[in-house]
């Protein structure tokens, strides 16, 4: 398995509601796709993320490439400040805190 966590900042207020709406059905189209195990959003310390479980590889970056998530990712450089992905293997779905501190821990051995 496969995991993917992600944080983001918006750039300017205004563009909450158009982010939360593209947010929301990459969202849905991760929780359709049979291959993906888990999918949910949070806020945290002021950044918004996604948490993601794929069964493998090639099944997130067939998601990754199609649908609402591709058209939010194609708008993202617009809407907000990507601040950092993070992909990791796992053998289960992680907490949202496991998973968090592997995503501080990669975000600050990148700076």
């Amino acid at each position: 398995m496969l995991a993917a966590i992600g944080g983001v900042s918006l750039k300017h207020w205004y563009n909450a509601p158009e982010f939360f709406w593209r947010a929301g059905q990459a969202l849905r189209q991760a929780r359709g796709d049979p291959l993906c195990l888990h999918a949910a959003t949070f806020r945290q310390d002021g950044l918004y993320f996604s948490l993601s479980v794929w069964h493998d590889i090639e099944a997130m970056l067939t998601f990754a490439q199609s649908g609402p998530y591709r058209r939010l990712m194609q708008e993202a450089n617009r809407l907000a400040d990507v601040n950092q992905f993070h992909h990791f293997p796992c053998i289960g779905v992680p907490t949202t805190e496991q998973a968090l501190e592997l995503w501080r821990h990669h975000t600050l051995a990148a700076e």
